[in-house]
């Protein structure tokens, strides 16, 4: 990560988000209760991206996945207030249950569209620790003060809002499959 390490795991049910002084990134750490496949899933398929992304309160319409290398991943978050924040990004990197990496790109965008200069890349990794599964975020933006407007418009807070509505989706996934064996 550039020289920027988080130390330690955070703990379950909690995000631990850090924004280096010097550095135009934002660094999100949260464990889950759950397998790493699930957790992975559950950030590569509509129907679980539905139930958790973006903050309380907001609901998503739209989920769309084209999980492939130059592929789009298009959300559209839905708020209580009935306005609409729809936007795209496109796939840079996949190692399935590892490493997952994309970027900003223009609403509308396709596979093989070309792109222009990225302002947000964004790289989440998953590793197992016991019965945890870790996800590490970095954010990366074209500035300090790009960083810096992202924040003051709650782009942390969203995240861990999200991070805190997908532990109870996890949670809830367990239930289920466990009343389901019973």
């Amino acid at each position: 990560m550039d020289g920027i390490e988080l130390s330690g795991s955070a703990p379950t049910n909690t995000s631990a988000v850090t924004t280096p002084a010097n550095h135009p990134v934002i660094l999100i750490a949260r464990s889950f209760e759950a397998p790493r496949t699930l957790v992975w899933r559950c950030y590569t398929e509509p129907r679980h991206l539905v139930h958790f992304w973006g903050p309380r309160g907001a609901s998503n319409p739209v989920s769309e996945v084209d999980l492939r290398v130059g592929g789009a991943w298009r959300q559209v978050m839905r708020f209580a207030s009935g306005n609409e924040y729809d936007y795209t990004s496109a796939y840079l990197e996949i190692s399935p249950v590892e490493r997952l990496a994309w970027r900003d790109a223009p609403n509308g965008y396709r596979f093989g569209d070309e792109l222009p200069p990225a302002e947000m890349v964004t790289e989440m990794t998953l590793a197992e620790a016991g019965r945890l599964t870790e996800v590490r975020i970095t954010v990366r933006f074209i500035s300090l003060a790009a960083r810096d407007e992202a924040i003051s418009r709650g782009f942390a807070t969203t995240v861990s809002e999200g991070s805190d509505k997908l532990d109870l989706y996890l949670f809830t996934l367990s239930a289920t499959a466990a009343f389901q064996q019973e």
